[in-house]
């Protein structure tokens, strides 16, 4: 039997234990290759289960990590027991992050790894995966914002409203306004509009009279409602702009509805640390979910009031999506 020593450290002392160094963790796919259907979005596309041999000590929960990589890029899943299932959308989700190109066979590498501490794994096997994924582009509607108030006045074309995730009823649309007005327009045309003098939508109703600022616009078009507030993702922290709350001097990001993500291109970084935050406030904000801080992934997951993320100068492009709902996301840094 071959034999390791680990060092665990907890905040009064650094204890090391041994294990078997044979110990590891096998990895199991359900198919040699898959086609992700993007019609076929909750269905199962891929099962992976793992055995592992035991470690012959006593330690905590076991923790996973489910590893797709292509190439230098990598994704992590994290799970307590096998088997984890993935659906079409989320494994397709998985192999964007990753850089697979869509439309075309690539193959992948997937490892199932158990954690000992805080960089270190036991042994484990990688099964080769091919995979198609699919560009997963979101279509806007119909119905757009038109006026004097927006970017491209009352010509448009217009800014597009959204499907609003988990909601068959509401439309959405991100927009920076000026001082000015506003209505609600179909297909860029003016045969179907909807205008309001009094905060109740009507067909050929009233210009909406509004201030600048960059808001959320939610419209129901069958109710004849709208409601608009003042909405604003953006990066702070010493690594961009600075940590200060009251300024407004977070680096914006820009609503990107074909990918459902928040984006800001060619930015300047410092060598310093970042988080994600709504309106240049502290009431709700996004970091890494991380055992450690500052996270030094250059992209990752996200969690509401999450770990800093750590920043080196440069130039990048940054995406981040956000599940609200369960107060969820991702990151991304990239170079240009």
């Amino acid at each position: 039997m071959s034999l390791l020593t680990l060092t665990l450290v907890s905040c009064e002392k650094d204890e090391k234990i041994t294990y078997d160094g044979n110990a590891k963790v096998t990895t199991t796919l359900s198919a040699e290759g898959v086609t992700l259907d993007k019609d076929k979005k909750e269905e199962t596309a891929l099962t992976v289960s793992w055995e592992s041999t035991p470690l012959n000590v006593n330690v905590a929960k076991p923790i996973y990590e489910i590893v797709f990589t292509n190439g230098k890029k990598s994704a992590v899943e994290t799970a307590s027991k096998s088997p984890v299932v993935f659906t079409v959308a989320q494994l397709n989700k998985i192999m964007l992050g990753i850089n697979v190109k869509t439309g075309e066979e690539t193959e992948i590498s997937v490892a199932v790894k158990r954690k000992l501490g805080l960089n270190q794994h036991v042994g484990f096997t990688e099964k080769k995966l091919k995979v198609i994924a699919y560009k997963d582009l979101i279509s806007p509607t119909e119905w757009g914002v038109v006026g004097s108030a927006t970017p491209n006045g009352w010509d448009g074309p217009d800014t597009p409203f959204w499907k609003l995730e988990g909601d068959d009823t509401q439309y959405v649309a991100y927009i920076t306004l000026k001082d000015g007005d506003i209505k609600f327009r179909k297909n860029n045309k003016w045969d179907v509009n909807l205008g309001s003098a009094n905060g109740s939508l009507s067909d050929g109703g009233d210009n909406i009279k509004v201030t600048a600022g960059t808001y959320r616009i939610l419209l129901n078009v069958e109710a004849k409602t709208y409601s608009i507030e003042e909405y604003s993702w953006g990066i702070v922290g010493d690594g961009a702009n600075g940590w200060d709350a009251d300024k407004g001097t977070d680096i914006q990001l820009f609503y990107d509805g074909g990918t459902n993500s928040w984006k800001a291109e060619n930015v300047t970084l410092k060598d310093g640390q970042i988080k994600f935050r709504l309106n240049n406030k502290w009431d709700k904000n996004y970091g890494a979910d991380s055992a450690v801080e500052p996270a030094t992934e250059q992209s990752g997951k996200l969690v509401l009031g999450g770990k800093n993320i750590k920043s080196s100068a440069g130039t990048y492009n940054v995406t981040v999506s956000l599940d609200e709902k369960n107060k969820t996301g991702t990151y991304k840094l990239e170079k240009p």
